[in-house]
């Protein structure tokens, strides 16, 4: 008797396997994008509180004239070149760029959404992939109600990438 396998039974394996890998694959995307802006929304917190200690700290007239930047949080980021994608070993400038994402430090009373003036904001655009051009919006504090916290997501340049994160799309763009 021959051992082995027969050729319907290799076919039977190889589909099964496809549809497996075809299931699996849109999960897969789903949760790295999701750990993404976990990651994202984690940072964005970070810089938005050493913002704050940083501007209890200094003159906010050097800040409202836009001399105030990355360089002077007390928060060490991971920046890379925006071009090139080589990482910097020091962050400058109200912008900065990691592998996936684009931060801005917003001034205060930047950015008017229609529930409230925002006092304070962090701002970020996802770079890379189908979901490049999406802006999320965090904001420490709202005028109206300083005590609640705030993610905002903007769909940019691609319809329904902020339900791909768990966000419902909001009001414009506030940073490119």
């Amino acid at each position: 008797m021959k051992k082995g396998f027969t050729l319907v039974e290799i076919l039977v394996a190889v589909m099964i396997v496809t549809l497996l890998v075809t299931m699996a694959v849109p999960m897969y995307d789903k949760t790295v994008e999701k750990s993404r802006m976990a990651e994202a929304r984690t940072l964005m917190k970070k810089i938005l509180e050493s913002k704050l200690r940083t501007l209890d700290m200094m003159d906010k007239e050097n800040y409202a004239s836009g001399l105030f930047g990355f360089e002077n949080l007390d928060v060490s980021i991971p920046c890379v070149n925006a071009s090139t994608g080589a990482r910097l070993s020091r962050c400058t400038g109200e912008t900065l760029y990691t592998k996936d994402f684009k931060y801005t430090l917003l001034p205060s009373g930047s950015v008017s959404g229609s529930e409230a003036k925002i006092v304070n904001a962090v701002c970020a655009v996802r770079r890379k992939g189908d979901n490049a051009g999406v802006n999320f919006l965090y904001l420490g504090e709202l005028e109206t109600n300083s005590d609640r916290e705030s993610f905002l997501c903007n769909n940019g340049s691609s319809g329904g990438s902020c339900d791909l994160y768990g966000l419902d799309s909001t009001a414009s763009g506030w940073c490119s």
